[in-house]
């Protein structure tokens, strides 16, 4: 379904325990309704930036309950050199876990419930992360990839138990189509349920952008299906919820 712009939200900053390790985080979501479908949303190696922020305000005028924990702990490097070095230094596990936690810490909002449906989606070195996550617990109803840096272990993606929508550009050479191509050969190989959806002549990260960003045409054209498709995806997978009910506002 349409991004629904006329949904009012509110953001603010969260946090939340996993296996006793605090976790940083930023959450929006409508302003009122209870019982909505919430997503994990997962940044790319740059961190809780304010473009993450952007998009996960973006998914609560959808309606969701969007949480994007900042797995990668705070301040991160300006250069690409840093990023590249902290994106490789990641305890992956331990990141994995940090997502984890995210979908107890939504379902224990009345904004989503308890036994809310939750999916978890993310843009490069969170988009692998979420594959991983997904992999690694049964909680999640929903993954999906943009443009994933980080391929996990065939082993982990035949673990998999939700359906996935994955995003990629024909002119991305971080995530090149040979990687793709070998991804996808092993979710066929394990019968996943799956969804491709490619964009010609997108460059990686070509849908981390504003709304109102100063982008080429093309890309930002790009950039407004593959959310349309996304919203749609989720809402398909999760459900819309949003029951109207009282709540208590924070």
């Amino acid at each position: 379904m349409p991004e629904n712009t006329a949904e009012k939200i509110v953001s603010l900053h969260a946090g939340y325990e996993t296996n006793g390790v605090y976790s940083d985080g930023f959450i929006a979501r409508p302003e009122s309704g209870v019982g909505r479908p919430g997503v994990v949303l997962l940044s790319g190696m740059g961190g809780l930036t304010w473009i993450q922020r952007e998009i996960t305000r973006r998914y609560a005028r959808a309606g969701f309950v969007a949480l994007s924990p900042d797995f990668m702990g705070g301040h991160m490097p300006d250069d690409i050199t840093g990023r590249l070095q902290a994106k490789n230094s990641l305890d992956f596990g331990a990141a994995a876990d940090q997502i984890i936690g995210g979908v107890d810490f939504l379902r224990s909002l009345p904004w989503v419930g308890e036994g809310g449906h939750v999916g978890v989606m993310g843009f490069c070195l969170g988009g692998g992360l979420s594959l991983l996550a997904a992999a690694r617990s049964d909680k999640f109803d929903a993954c999906e990839v943009y443009h994933q840096s980080l391929f996990p272990d065939t082993r982990d993606l035949e673990n998999i138990n939700c359906p996935m929508q994955c995003h990629y550009g024909t002119n991305d050479h971080s995530t090149p189509v040979i990687e793709v191509e070998a991804f996808t050969k092993t979710l066929d190989q394990a019968g996943k349920t799956y969804q491709v959806h490619w964009y010609e002549g997108m460059p990686h990260s070509f849908a981390q952008i504003t709304p109102d960003a100063d982008v080429p045409a093309d890309q930002k054209a790009a950039s407004d299906l593959s959310y349309e498709r996304s919203f749609e995806f989720f809402h398909a997978t999760l459900g819309s919820g949003a029951s109207a009910g009282d709540a208590a506002e924070d």
